[in-house]
């Protein structure tokens, strides 16, 4: 019995939680070829490397900005982009491990000598509705 009610109050804490619309712009994408990858992930030790909670496909016919947007619940979120020009589902990287294709960050972040942590990249998700704008690194 005590087992059904803690499980009973998780449910209806997690049907009321407040959700939002994150729209997600991409920028500076110069080829018209490929897909764009969009992850959301939520606090993480493992951000970019792990499963994103979220994902979203978004195909490129033209070289111009793109968005999607992502139905969540409002919390702490980083977002890991990249432009798969050759749409082979993976970001293709030189010897030394830096991308060959554009890539990208929440806030912007950019990488000098290593991957970005969830902190570099976190924003909070706290109102009905909220825009990230992010331009692509060649």
């Amino acid at each position: 019995m005590h087992t059904f009610l803690i499980t009973l109050l998780m449910l209806a804490g997690t049907i009321n939680a407040p959700m939002s619309t994150l729209k997600v712009e991409i920028t500076n994408v110069r080829k018209d070829a490929g897909t764009i990858r969009v992850a959301l992930y939520k606090p993480t030790d493992k951000f970019g490397t792990a499963k994103p909670d979220y994902f979203k496909v978004v195909p490129v016919t033209q070289a111009i900005s793109y968005s999607t947007e992502f139905e969540l619940p409002q919390g702490d979120y980083a977002i890991a982009v990249y432009h798969d020009l050759n749409d082979n589902g993976k970001l293709d990287k030189n010897l030394v491990g830096y991308p060959k294709e554009p890539f990208g960050f929440s806030n912007n972040f950019r990488p000098i000598l290593s991957a970005p942590s969830f902190k570099d990249c976190a924003f909070q998700l706290s109102q009905p509705a909220k825009t990230i704008s992010i331009n692509l690194i060649d």
